[in-house]
């Protein structure tokens, strides 16, 4: 799995949280102006601008060839209301499309990056009565965001969130002005969302 955020660290370490894990499927549909976006949940929620869905699914695990090179990941959606066969039958399978997996957390909506995210396509599709699963591709998991943001040098990414979940700054003093320097004023370079061990100019993915 990718480095979690400062904020799903922060759930990942705790011994108990009233939040959830949640895995969400974003699947394009041909012709359509949005995809089909579905969260494994027993009920939607609204995350970085969208309306997600409840809806059952699973996701299998990756088989290999006799070389240990991934083949596929099945991915079975409920099929008990048949709106993803409809698709399936009206795109030939949705075979090429992309589906993008992600995952976050349910405490934290209001990130708008997610704690991981893969990125696979459609290779071949089978139906029955209970579950229409997709058989994704591996070869598009290159394009894995990560990092999923800007990092660098002696800059904090936090500065527009001062005093956010991954600023984490509770105290009195006025907005900072995002150096290594003015967090350590602050007692919260811990925080900082620099990167100071890395080169001038920094990184970006």
């Amino acid at each position: 799995m990718l480095n979690l955020s400062v904020a799903g660290m922060l759930e990942k370490s705790q011994l108990s949280s009233d939040g959830v894990w949640l895995l969400l499927v974003e699947v394009a549909i041909p012709d359509a102006e949005e995809p089909l976006r579905l969260v494994r949940n027993n009920e939607d929620i609204h995350w970085n601008g969208h309306t997600w869905s409840a809806f059952n699914f699973k996701l299998g695990e990756i088989t290999e060839d006799n070389k240990g090179k991934p083949q596929s990941v099945p991915l079975q959606i409920s099929n008990i209301t048949q709106t993803v066969q409809a698709y399936v039958e009206e795109y030939n399978g949705l075979t090429g499309e992309l589906v993008i997996l992600r995952v976050v957390h349910s405490q934290h909506l209001d990130n708008a990056l997610p704690e991981m995210e893969e990125v696979f396509n459609i290779q071949s599709t089978t139906c029955d009565s209970k579950w229409v699963t997709f058989y994704l591709g591996c070869d598009l998991s290159i394009q894995v965001r990560f990092p999923f943001r800007r990092v660098l040098k002696n800059f904090c990414a936090w500065r527009d969130h001062y005093k956010g979940i991954e600023c984490g700054y509770g105290g009195s003093m006025p907005e900072c002005d995002g150096t290594l320097q003015s967090c350590r004023i602050r007692g919260n370079s811990a925080r900082y969302g620099g990167e100071p061990s890395i080169p001038e100019g920094g990184l970006y993915a």
